[in-house]
Formats: structure tokens, C-alpha cells, sequence
């Protein structure tokens, strides 16, 4: 009898409260923890609510010799190997698409001058693309700024880098879109 007569006014109290006071008494909890918190670290704990974000869209035009604001995705020397021209030559070995998979690519390589710049001439811009076959070009070894977009993809990616070419072998290089 004792456990029943004590359940039973609990029951009743409990009935008695609404849900929106039971989630007010939970918000106000958390806003308290997270005042206390940002009292003894000095540092403002903003709720997840007042993010806010910014997207910018950037026109890259691959065949201009100009820097862009930054490097987008990651241009990489695979590998090199030995031919037997001993000749420097490039190739891409492949452009990987982080959704998509691999894709078919364009690229444009200028060349960096001994100083940092880079050079803008008619003549010094390379033109590359991911072929199945026969898609290397014979290119003097040296630092160069790449330009790389997709081929065939519905909404065009770029990857944009410096990448720096080894002398009297064939360079494979990674491309992965941003």
C-alpha cells in the first residue's frame, strides 16, 4: 500500500506537466551548460543555428598564363620511367573526379621562369589531354603552373597547381579534381 500511495501523486505531477515545459526546462539546461562553458574558457560558443556560409564561383580559363586565386584539387607526379628516346616527356596519367570516378581531361602547362613568374607567350603554353593512347608530348624539364578541366563531365571541375617536370624521362602525373 505504502508504494502505491507514493506513485500515485508522482503520476499525478508528472501528468501535469506539458511537453513544451519539459523541452524548455531541457533547452534552458543546455544554454546554462554552455554559458558556464564559455565563461571559464573565455571563448563564444555559438549555437549550430547561426552558421552561415558563402559559396563564390571562380571562371577558370585554363589557356591563360595567369595565377589564380589559389590551387584548386591536387596536379601530382605520379611516377616517371625510362624511354628510350632519353627524351623529357609528359603525359597525364589520370584524372580522377572525387563523385564521378575518372574522367576524361584538358590541360594547359606554363612554364615558370627561374625568377617565379609566369611565362606568357603563345609559344610556351602546353597543350595536353587524356587520351588512350599516344597522349605524351615531349617538353623541356622544369617548373610549370597547370591548368587542368574535365572533358565530357556535365558540370566542368578544375585542378590548378605548379608542378615541376624531371629531366630525360617520361612524367606521369595525377590529376584529382577539387
Amino acid at each position: 500500500m505504502n508504494k502505491l500511495t507514493l506513485i500515485v501523486p508522482a503520476l499525478l505531477i508528472l501528468s501535469g506537466c506539458k511537453s513544451t515545459d519539459i523541452s524548455r526546462a531541457v533547452k534552458d539546461g543546455i544554454n546554462g551548460a554552455i554559458n558556464s562553458a564559455s565563461s571559464t574558457t573565455n571563448q563564444a560558443i555559438m549555437p549550430s543555428s547561426s552558421k552561415t556560409y558563402t559559396t563564390t564561383e571562380e571562371k577558370i580559363y585554363t589557356y591563360k598564363a595567369e595565377k589564380e586565386s589559389r590551387d584548386f584539387g591536387n596536379i601530382s607526379l605520379a611516377k616517371t620511367a625510362v624511354n628510350p628516346t632519353k627524351q623529357t616527356r609528359v603525359l597525364i596519367n589520370q584524372c580522377l573526379h572525387p563523385r564521378v570516378g575518372e574522367v576524361k581531361c584538358e590541360a594547359y602547362m606554363h612554364e615558370i621562369s627561374p625568377e617565379g613568374w609566369i611565362v606568357d607567350s603563345q609559344n610556351n603554353k602546353i597543350y595536353l589531354e587524356k587520351r588512350s593512347r599516344y597522349n605524351d608530348k615531349v617538353v623541356p624539364a622544369g617548373n610549370y603552373y597547370m591548368k587542368v578541366k574535365t572533358k565530357g563531365v556535365a558540370k566542368e571541375s578544375y585542378a590548378v597547381g605548379d608542378i615541376t617536370i624531371m629531366p630525360f624521362v617520361t612524367n606521369y602525373v595525377d590529376i584529382t579534381f577539387e
